[in-house]
């Protein structure tokens, strides 16, 4: 079987498994489905998930933990506001959940989404760009845009300014609000944030303009700089969609 092969069934399989959320279609409010129907929906896919996945032969571990992560996903959206996932948005999620074990940040992620393709109040947030960028975060950096939600953590620093040279120094870090505590490599957190800042996700922000620092001469010989983490719009909207 070709590298190309795996892909192809996977988006086969994300198109046979949305028609099995015949719930409600968003475009048509006019199909309501009945109380049987809905009350069958997980019973349909757990039958779609092992027709669809037989051709990809894939180990039966496999089947059991994508069984699992759709059975969660599902049942976190209200029985009545349940519509059929765009295959854009499962199609990649199934792939991507492939690679990724279960429990992690980056599941819950995946999870999130999926609930929000699947929930009629909530599908505008789903972004078919989405799963992409799941795929390209790591546990830390998911923790990481999580803690961001709705709020923002000062970061200070100070540079010293040496008058014959007309130069500034070092920066020096003064405080640092962002919780680290449970990241599995606070050390990183510069790197994650400008790896979250080329995302378009997140990062650090300064805030007001520059203050001046005098030594007890009355002399320059520093400056302040107060910032702030922050999520950007396209990060806001990323975590509204995903956590």
């Amino acid at each position: 079987m070709s590298d190309e092969a795996p892909k192809d069934l996977t988006t086969e399989f994300a198109v046979e498994l949305a028609k099995q959320f015949p719930i409600k279609n968003v475009y048509d409010d006019a199909l309501k489905p009945s109380a049987a129907q809905a009350g069958q929906i997980l019973q349909d896919i757990v039958k779609t998930i092992q027709l669809a996945l037989a051709p990809l032969q894939i180990a039966g571990a496999y089947q059991d933990r994508l069984r699992a992560f759709i059975d969660r996903s599902v049942r976190a959206v209200p029985e009545k506001q349940r519509v059929s996932p765009p295959p854009q948005i499962l199609g990649p999620i199934v792939e991507g959940i492939r690679y990724e074990p279960e429990g992690t940040p980056i599941d819950e992620m995946f999870s999130r989404l999926l609930s929000s393709s699947l929930d009629s109040e909530r599908l505008d947030r789903a972004h078919p760009a989405f799963p992409a960028i799941i795929r390209q975060l790591s546990a830390d950096e998911a923790k990481i845009l999580t803690t961001l939600k709705g709020t923002t953590f000062e970061y200070v620093h100070s540079q010293p300014y040496n008058r014959a040279t007309n130069l500034f120094g070092a920066a020096v870090i003064e405080k640092d609000a962002l919780p680290t505590a449970g990241l599995v490599f606070p050390n990183k957190v510069p790197f994650y944030v400008q790896h979250l800042n080329q995302l378009g996700l997140a990062g650090i922000f300064q805030v007001g303009n520059q203050e001046a620092l005098f030594d007890a001469a009355g002399q320059q010989n520093g400056v302040r700089v107060r910032s702030q983490y922050r999520l950007m719009d396209f990060g806001q909207a990323f975590v509204e969609a995903c956590t």
